[in-house]
């Protein structure tokens, strides 16, 4: 009998090729699609990330510039000439930070610069026949603009930038001629730090700051990366006078991302290959289909002779048989286990797969059916279904098309062969091969001699051995570097078969041949027959562990940031000293330390220099201590010293040698600091017998010192705790103060300078104890304010002061407004303009006749807050004032954003104004600057006509003192008013 010739292999060659190549260059289009969008992506974001630092530097340099507007008003109002430069250049320099020096060069020549300190060298400096900054200083004269050169090496020493402006002056027939130029001196480290440029390394970019010079027209790197950023790299631009700096950034890995292109062109590839496949298969299964068509014929009557055959094959399987047509109905059923069935194989005859599947299943067989349609036969797919008696059940479905009569319907052979088994077996298997690859411990399987046979990528991870270099080396040699105590590596792997399972830390050794602390696990696997045949070890990295748990040992008895022990480990040592000492009748020394005006220094010149200031001062005070003491810092300037078997004596000489030498200079990076201690000392068992009361004690001893000018020490004694005790009466009985009505307002009249009328009066606390009689306000107002009762007396005090103003001004009396003074925790409080807007409304009292004052402390420690806050309270119409001006730290660039209607000149500069001119200096500052603000002043404690003149003269608006009238009660304040009411 023939057969059919076997097709052609070159047909599915050229259909594989041809798809193949189709399939590869539609992928790499679209590979290089994704490659472009995502470059470009990158490039538009590191671009902006560069624009965020580039308006940075640009605001800083433009600030310090600015300077020269300045400059050049005052040398123009000065028709050439200013005197007191000096003086103004160094009232300028704080509100232009990054400034190095600024001065005036009449002719191109330097004459004046501030500060003069460091700037010597630069009196004197020709700027136009200058070789470095000649060409630009007569750019700067031709152009008439502002001009900045550098960045340079600059004549005081460092790298800077120059701002230089020409100044020209008309002459009396008009004619302008070049005067000279103003000029700032800009150091260029200070400018580029408000750039924030490392924090682009942080960030995974290369980066160079660079300018185009004028005079060559070449690059000039101002700073830059190490590495610095490739050429490919984006930029922008800021524009500066007489030029343009240009930051350039490309990321630090490279544009792209080289594992993700890698990725899709491997995918691109599996796609070109998969679909070559596919169409190889199908003209193989093509020439197939042909291949049986010709053989139908001759194997008919094989057909017949094999019926019976068949029908025994068919009978000998197992899995259910169906003959079904194109529609999916079922024209024959077979199957040995009925319990396959979604029914009795006679009910099923004739119905529709789409009436007897679920859905999806049915789905799928029409799907089979089609394409065992297209192409003779299907295979591969698959179902489930929720069997009755079985649940839920996985079939795998194989369909042949059946030969049927000319002209008649298509029929289907589909075998549905159970696969629930294997289904399960095979979901097991991939879970497993997941938890092994995935696992983020590393897991090594070895066979009974302990040869490698498998391992995990976290092995590799771990220990830097790759597959191929692991497997097929011994366990021994790969995972335990070194026996420890509770570890022997030769005895758990003689003895594993006995013993079963270890588990226990141990080291481990790395490629490198660096060794590490892990926590290992290895367990047997037996046969059948009980021999071991397979050892699984798993093991992880727990350096990190170790070291976590290091630094929480150390956090919990050191200070971080000196490395000093804390008070923690302090009492500890301090009660098993104490102990030491009572055993043997001794006596030991505890003395407090505190930086005085440490937090100028933090304020000054930022946290950053005051934490390196705190470290260089642990380190000096070790240098002082013998090996049994101990140095402890508490927290931001305090630090606790403990002298174990020293006598009171010793102490002093101890606290002496350290005031010495605290107050010799420190040198923190650019800056030459001072500064001083105020110690107090408590001794065992003189002043306490515990670490709490000897702590205790030496604080308030170090208080005194600190009251007693600082730079000092003293000793606890027995009026130190009478002062403790009187700060503890003080606060209980200010407990009950305001329940008991033991408060009440004074007033002291606010007069006119110019008229002598009253036009206001500023409320003023008293409390009156049945006890403790008047008790002043510096004694009890700190009290309040570090309980938090001030909040509820402040609001008393408000309420009672506008209550008092609304009858005065409904008796017509002469009172213009009422002032109140506010601490700087009523100031903090979130609810103060609701508080304020519901006692003016309660009392009826305009917000305008209500003035709140502040002092600079409290407006100036958060100016971002107090500007909230003064924008709330100035919308609801109430005024706000400065008291004591002059005294606390001043900002002047937030004194101009404060919604701030007085200025009130503190007393201790009106005191002195008969006698010292620099006070009569200070005020007529103060005056000016509030009129150019347009803010009205208050001179506070005016006493006699020397000053009322005085203070007239130079147009302060408004006084208050002893002059006037002293603060009086209310009704006496309302007599006072009436006798004014007839003048």
């Amino acid at each position: 009998m023939s057969s059919a010739a076997p097709p052609s292999t070159r047909s599915p060659l050229a259909a594989f090729a041809a798809v193949f190549l189709l399939a590869a260059a539609c992928a790499g289009a679209l590979v290089w699609t994704l490659e472009r969008q995502e470059r470009a992506q990158q490039r538009t974001q590191a671009a902006d990330v560069a624009g965020d630092h580039v308006q940075a530097l640009q605001r800083a340099i433009e600030l310090a510039l600015s300077a020269n507007n300045t400059l050049v008003a005052l040398v123009r109002q000065g028709h050439g000439n200013v005197p007191q430069f000096e003086e103004i250049g160094m009232q300028m320099l704080p509100f232009y930070p990054g400034i190095a020096a600024m001065g005036l060069s009449p002719g191109g020549v330097v004459q004046q610069v501030v500060p003069r300190a460091g700037n010597e060298n630069s009196i004197g400096f020709d700027q136009l026949n200058d070789p470095r900054q000649g060409v630009e200083a007569a750019r700067a004269r031709e152009s008439g603009l502002l001009t900045l050169a550098g960045p340079m090496e600059l004549v005081q020493g460092g790298l800077g930038v120059v701002g230089r402006q020409p100044v020209y002056l008309e002459d009396d027939l008009g004619r302008r001629n070049f005067w000279g130029f103003t000029y700032v001196t800009i150091r260029l480290p200070e400018v580029l730090a408000t750039a924030r440029l490392p924090q682009l390394t942080e960030r995974g970019f290369h980066y160079r700051l660079w300018r185009v010079r004028p005079d060559n027209h070449q690059e000039q790197t101002i700073a830059a990366s190490a590495p610095p950023p490739a050429d490919d790299a984006v930029g922008r631009s800021l524009t500066l006078p007489n030029g343009q700096w240009t930051l350039s950034l490309s990321p630090a890995q490279g544009w792209g991302a080289p594992g993700v292109l890698a990725l899709r062109c491997a995918l691109g590839l599996l796609f070109a290959l998969l679909m070559g496949y596919l169409a190889r298969l199908l003209v193989e299964l093509k020439a197939h289909e042909r291949g049986l068509a010709t053989q139908v014929a001759q194997r008919t009557s094989e057909i017949q002779a094999t019926q019976q055959q068949l029908r025994a094959t068919i009978d000998a399987i197992p899995d259910p048989l169906f003959e079904i047509d194109q529609d999916g109905r079922y024209c024959s059923v077979h199957s040995p286990r009925a319990e396959l069935l979604m029914g009795p194989a006679d009910q099923l005859i004739g119905r529709n797969v789409t009436d007897v599947l679920p859905a999806l299943a049915a789905l799928t067989v029409m799907d089979v059916l089609n394409e065992a349609q297209s192409q003779g036969w299907s295979t591969g797919r698959q179902i489930m279904l929720d069997l009755p008696g079985l649940g839920p059940t996985w079939f795998e479905l194989s369909a042949a098309r059946k030969a049927g009569s000319a002209g008649g319907k298509p029929r289907f052979i589909v075998l549905s062969r159970d696969i629930s088994e294997r289904k399960r077996s095979q979901e097991q298997l991939q879970l497993t091969a997941q938890v092994f690859d995935q696992s983020g411990e590393a897991i090594v399987i070895a066979d009974a001699a302990q040869t490698i046979v498998r391992i995990n990528r976290a092995f590799s991870r771990i220990t830097g051995y790759s597959e191929a270099e692991a497997v097929g080396q011994s366990m021994r040699l790969l995972t335990v570097a070194e026996s420890t105590r509770d570890f022997d590596a030769d005895l758990v792997y003689t003895h594993l078969s006995k013993d079963g399972h270890w588990e226990g830390e141990a080291w481990g050794r790395r490629k490198d041949g660096s060794t590490y602390p892990q926590w290992l696990s290895v367990s047997r696997v037996r046969d059948g027959n009980g021999s071991t045949t397979h050892s699984i070890t798993l093991f992880r990295d727990i350096t990190l562990q170790r070291e976590a748990q290091d630094r929480i040992q150390r956090l919990a008895h050191f200070d971080p940031l000196t490395d000093l022990p804390n008070r923690a480990r302090l009492a500890e040592r301090a009660q098993r000293h104490i102990e030491q000492e009572k055993a043997r009748g001794g006596t030991l020394a505890m003395l407090f330390l505190d930086l005085d005006h440490f937090k100028n220094v933090n304020d000054s010149l930022g946290h950053r220099i005051g934490d390196i200031l705190l470290v260089a001062v642990a380190r000096r005070l070790e240098s002082l201590l013998g090996t049994q003491d101990t140095v402890s810092r508490l927290g931001g300037d305090e630090f606790l010293l403990l002298l174990p078997a020293a006598s009171a004596m010793q102490a002093a000489d101890l606290a002496q040698r350290l005031l010495i030498a605290v107050a010799q200079p420190f040198q923190v990076e650019p800056y030459e600091l001072t500064t001083t201690l105020s110690v107090g000392i408590a001794m065992y068992p003189a002043d306490g017998d515990s670490f709490d009361t000897l702590y205790q004690r030496a604080d308030a001893a170090m208080y005194r010192a600190k009251q007693s000018g600082r730079n000092r020490f003293g000793f606890f004694t027995a009026d130190l705790e009478a002062r403790t005790a009187r700060a503890l009466q003080i606060e209980n009985a200010l407990r009950r103060a305001l329940e008991r009505n033991q408060f009440e307002l004074h007033y002291q009249p606010q007069v006119s300078l110019a008229t002598r009328q009253v036009v206001g009066a500023e409320a003023l606390l008293r409390w009156k104890h049945p006890e403790l009689g008047m008790v002043s306000p510096a004694e009890f107002i700190p009290v309040a304010e570090s309980s938090g009762m001030i909040v509820a007396i402040g609001e008393w005090v408000l309420n009672t002061a506008v209550h008092d103003a609304k009858r005065w001004l409904d008796l017509q009396l002469p009172l213009r407004a009422v002032s109140v003074n506010l601490s700087a925790v009523q100031f903090r409080h979130p609810q103060l303009p609701e508080m304020v807007t519901r006692c003016l409304q309660q009392a009826g009292l305009p917000a305008r006749r209500l003035e709140l004052e502040l002092t600079e402390g409290a407006a100036v420690d958060d100016p971002a807050a107090a500007l909230a806050m003064m924008d709330q309270l100035h919308d609801r119409g109430v005024r706000l004032s400065m008291d004591d001006f002059g005294t606390g730290y001043s900002s002047l660039s937030y004194l101009k954003r404060f919604q701030i209607y007085k200025l009130k000149i503190d007393q201790s500069f009106v005191r002195d104004l008969d006698d010292d001119a620099n006070d009569r200096a200070i005020v007529s500052a103060i005056i000016r600057m509030a009129q150019a603000l347009g803010m009205q002043t208050t001179a506070e404690g005016v006493e006699t006509d020397g000053q009322l003149e005085f203070l007239r003269a130079q147009g302060c608006d408004e006084g208050q003192g002893y002059l006037f009238s002293r603060p009086l009660a209310a009704d006496a304040f309302e007599a006072y008013l009436r006798e004014h009411l007839g003048r």
